[in-house]
């Protein structure tokens, strides 16, 4: 991840590099056009010397010199061309130059350059040109640019170069000889004679390319700094837009979505913007939706267990715990919808009374309400006094839907030590004790507080320790073949005892570690999934599944499965479970990720076949208590085997736990039960 600030940086640079490279090519490109401007004059001049060749070639036969001071070979090509060249070199207009290897004139003697054109030619018979760019030597002090053309033997000038008294007429022959001696004879048609050479300083080509090549430059440059210079100014009011969003995410790290005020310089940051703002009204909307669902119960619109604990945990105020009595059976018997609105009207009476007896109140469990009383120093006589107030309002009647509804209540207190685990057992109590009100203080020389503050520190030391760990126990198929292992938490003493859960989890329940619990054993879970290979069933409740926490816990932990179908998570179906759209949404969510889910101790008192309909887990585990009794009580096995066929027309696995002993097991083999759990095949083990 790179800023914009460098990213442009280095864009600079690198433009800055490409020019360069661009600059060099164009230079060479440059270098090539001038030269072949060059080339292009040297082949125009040779060309007008070789035409002026031809016309004297013609001309010359039919004109007659008189002045004998000229040479009678004055109107020959050869030395109309040596004295054209020597005009033309002379006023330094171009080096050009008549020459032969087998030359008559010593003007016409090649250099070493003029030499090697003309061994080319002689190689290769087809060529008619030749050039080439020459560093300083002894033919010329400077570089220079040399270009030949080749000059052959063409049919009028074998009278001077052809078979002497056959090509050559005996009077021109002698001639000839007189004047250069007796070379350059015997030449045939199309022969090499020798080259027209010619010459420029190589100098006047880079003149002429530094020329354009800086006004070309000068042109680019104007360019690049005017785009350069645009650039910057659009890139700083670019940044100023960035800039200006940026800044107004800081806001999101304290949890606050404003909307974005700031007006944009460019249409696509006002679009960004515009986008950002209705992203931040649906987060607000969202956030506001999360803290209600997190701190709000839904039914009654009252601040919930979370919120409560938050306040209760300072330990200032005295608490007080109002319990419905025998509500699940109220709602068994009118019905969920009446049972809930049972509920409402309870929690509209205790609002009522807020003020009157100044409590803050708090609905924590679906028949259960926290009442915190702002007075610090109440005395016991006048809390319990105001708390018999409370409960008698409460239990006169409810009118709900023609039907009148008679409820009892009991209350939980703790005064002195403001504790909520303190009420949470005084309330455990009056319904043991079947009293109204118990409070605090009457519960200190109980066994059973006794007992609950030493698991209390027990659970302390085993989190702080991490001796809170899952013992395996496998789950198999029909051949007794390990298909998974159920993860079943347990804690380790300080002796080093392996403790069941049964004597620590209630109390963990009522305190602030249960989901810490469910967190050691859902991370340790999916770590033995990745060292082992294998596959691993996790348990969670209704609390677990609630916490938004740990619902986050859970999807993180799952990314690290390349094939999550490793893990199950076994839900307690209750009556709770099924009217949660909450959990029905997370199971959903889990199915999604490809996890299994089974629903556990199917069968136990609140068991419904339309929810397996409408949820279609992965799987069932049928209830302990019906496998135990399943080869002597009858009912046990019509249940179980109607769970079975219902579960097989649902294309449901189906698990039966608490299998002892091998009459079980073929028993449940005979039903068609898909696999098997219990100490028949092995008890919970510390590893795989």
């Amino acid at each position: 991840m790179v800023s914009i600030r460098k990213e442009f940086h280095k864009t600079v640079v690198i433009g800055f590099i490409l020019a360069f490279i661009v600059l060099l090519i164009l230079y060479y490109v440059i270098t090539k056009i001038v030269v072949e401007q060059k080339l292009t004059a040297a082949r125009l001049e040779a060309k007008t010397i070789i035409y002026y060749r031809h016309y004297i070639s013609f001309v010359a036969p039919k004109v007659k010199i008189v002045d004998l001071n000229l040479s009678p070979f004055a109107l020959t090509p050869a030395y109309v061309t040596d004295q054209v060249a020597k005009k033309l070199r002379d006023d330094k207009i171009y080096y050009i130059k008549q020459v032969s290897d087998n030359y008559r004139n010593p003007l016409d003697k090649p250099n070493n350059i003029e030499l090697e054109a003309i061994e080319y030619f002689k190689k290769y018979k087809d060529k008619n040109e030749y050039y080439k760019t020459y560093k300083p030597d002894k033919n010329f002090n400077k570089q220079y640019f040399f270009y030949a053309k080749k000059l052959t033997i063409e049919k009028s000038c074998l009278k001077c170069h052809g078979i002497p008294y056959k090509d050559v007429p005996a009077d021109i022959y002698k001639k000839i000889v007189k004047i250069y001696g007796n070379g350059a004879f015997g030449y045939k048609k199309g022969d090499v004679r020798g080259v027209l050479s010619i010459v420029f300083p190589y100098e006047k080509v880079i003149m002429n390319v530094n020329k354009i090549f800086a006004i070309i430059i000068g042109i680019g440059v104007l360019f690049f700094i005017t785009g350069l210079l645009i650039f910057f100014k659009v890139n700083e009011k670019i940044q100023e837009d960035i800039y200006k969003i940026l800044e107004h995410f800081k806001f999101t790290k304290e949890g606050r979505y404003p909307i974005l005020k700031d007006q944009m310089k460019f249409i696509e940051f006002k679009e960004l913007k515009n986008q950002i703002n209705k992203t931040f009204f649906k987060l607000k909307k969202y956030q506001g939706y999360i803290y209600y669902k997190y701190y709000y119960y839904p039914l009654t619109n009252l601040p919930n267990r979370n919120k409560f604990l938050e306040l209760a945990s300072e330990k200032k105020y005295p608490i007080v715990l109002i319990n419905t009595d025998k509500f699940k059976e109220i709602n068994f018997y009118f019905g969920s919808e009446i049972g809930d609105k049972l509920i409402k009207n309870i929690a509209l009476r205790l609002k009522n009374l807020r003020k009157k007896y100044s409590f803050k109140l708090y609905h924590i469990d679906i028949d259960e309400f926290a009442l915190i009383f702002k007075n610090e120093q109440i005395s016991k006589k006048e809390l319990q006094e105001i708390i018999e107030d409370i409960i008698n309002f409460l239990e006169e009647p409810y009118n709900i839907d023609s039907n009148k509804i008679i409820v009892r209540f009991r209350a939980g207190v703790s005064l002195y030590k403001k504790d909520y685990i303190r009420a949470n057992i005084a309330l455990d109590m009056a319904k043991e004790l079947k009293k109204d009100i118990v409070f605090g203080s009457e519960i200190e020389n109980l066994d059973k507080y006794k007992e609950h503050l030493k698991w209390l520190k027990k659970l302390q030391w085993a989190l702080k320790n991490d001796k809170i760990i899952p013992f395996y126990q496998p789950i198999v198929d029909k051949n007794k073949n390990i298909v998974k292992y159920e993860a079943l938490v347990r804690l380790i003493d300080e002796n080093g005892k392996v403790v069941n859960p049964f004597y620590f989890l209630d109390v963990a329940k009522r305190s602030r570690y249960y989901l810490e619990i469910t967190k050691r054993v859902v991370n340790k879970a999916i770590e033995k999934v990745i060292e082992k290979d294998t596959a691993v069933s996790i348990n969670l409740t209704l609390e677990d599944i609630e916490e938004r926490e740990m619902r986050n816990f859970i999807f993180e932990k799952l990314n690290l499965l390349r094939d999550k179908s490793k893990i199950t998570f076994e839900i307690v179906e209750s009556e709770d479970v099924r009217g949660n759209k909450l959990v029905k949404n997370f199971l959903y969510e889990i199915k999604t990720t490809g996890a299994l889910i089974y629903i556990d101790d199917f069968g136990s008192g609140y068991s419904n076949f339309d929810y397996l309909i409408k949820l279609h887990p992965d799987g069932v585990k049928i209830d302990g208590s019906l496998i135990k009794n399943i080869l002597n009580d009858k009912n046990s096995q019509i249940i179980v085997k109607t769970i079975v066929s219902f579960a097989k027309e649902m294309n449901i696995k189906v698990i039966a736990e608490f299998v002892e002993n091998k009459e079980i097991f073929e028993y449940l083999k005979k039903l068609d039960v898909d696999y098997f759990q219990g100490y028949y095949f092995s008890p919970p083990k510390g590893d795989i």
